[in-house]
């Protein structure tokens, strides 16, 4: 009998949505073990460096810097630091865009800003990156761009719906991941499991950092960082080595700085393990 077979014989799942009461099957343990393994950090021939701050709104990133025209940096807040480092050590402007603001932090020298959300559909207030990218950097293709999106959930239909070309147009991203609860129910995982592997198809990833604001939870006895950090580098811009052996990296620093920094769950730095158990 399967799982589904047996869940309806002792609980009409069905009845109960009409009370808001979701019932289902959660993700395979093994799909989630994959998963990590497939996110675990490998070294590159770049060096990381902090960009940014020591708090929230600091990220790692290759020092690989050299060439790249512009920063696409969706979710302003009232910090802009990462923004404000990359024009004043390496003269790279970012554009800049967030609905729930009117404009982003005044001392902030910035290249453009967009009054929208990024999401899947243009709209009066969602904006999509092959849009995006397209209206503002028309010159030459040669010229590299970074990523760095914050998007509250927002990432993974956003990254769906962009065309490989438009990624390809970014040397590196910074991309912070919500939501890893809904992990555990298949269908949103099946839509975050294919928003990685687009990215993995091109990108490596070369950091990961929990964000200390959430915890962890537990999804069929595998644990996640509720929100995390991850850093990729597109692969025909750096040279791919091993698996990074050193997590947390010297330069992670905790999100809040009142609190703890948190631990990259074990499942994550033995993946190989994990996935085999």
């Amino acid at each position: 009998m399967s799982n589904d077979t047996q869940t309806n014989s002792t609980i009409d799942r069905y009845a109960l949505l009409k009370d808001g009461v979701l019932v289902d099957t959660a993700t395979d343990a093994k799909a989630l073990q994959e998963l990590i393994r497939l996110l675990r950090p490998r070294q590159i021939n770049h060096p990381l460096i902090r960009i940014g701050g020591d708090a929230d709104g600091g990220y790692l990133v290759p020092d690989n810097l050299s060439g790249i025209s512009a920063c696409f940096s969706p979710g302003v807040s009232d910090l802009a630091k990462f923004e404000e480092e990359l024009w004043g050590r390496y003269q790279i402007p970012s554009h800049l865009a967030d609905y729930s603001v009117n404009e982003p932090p005044s001392y902030l020298n910035y290249k453009s800003f967009e009054k929208k959300f990024l999401g899947s559909l243009r709209s009066d207030q969602f904006i999509t990156l092959d849009d995006w990218v397209s209206r503002h950097e028309t010159g030459p293709t040669s010229f590299d761009l970074i990523l760095q999106m914050d998007i509250e959930g927002g990432e993974y239909e956003t990254l769906l719906a962009t065309s490989i070309n438009t990624l390809k147009r970014f040397r590196f991203m910074v991309i912070e991941f919500h939501c890893a609860e809904d992990y555990a129910q298949r269908n949103y995982f099946n839509l975050v499991r294919a928003t990685f592997k687009k990215l993995l198809a091109t990108f490596v990833p070369v950091h990961i950092h929990p964000n200390n604001c959430c915890g962890t939870v537990n999804v069929s006895g595998v644990r996640f960082p509720r929100v995390f950090e991850m850093t990729f580098s597109r692969r025909d811009s750096c040279v791919e080595g091993d698996f990074c052996s050193e997590l947390p990296h010297p330069l992670d620093r905790a999100n809040l700085p009142h609190l703890d920094d948190l631990a990259l769950p074990n499942e994550w730095i033995a993946a190989d393990q994990a996935a085999s158990g």
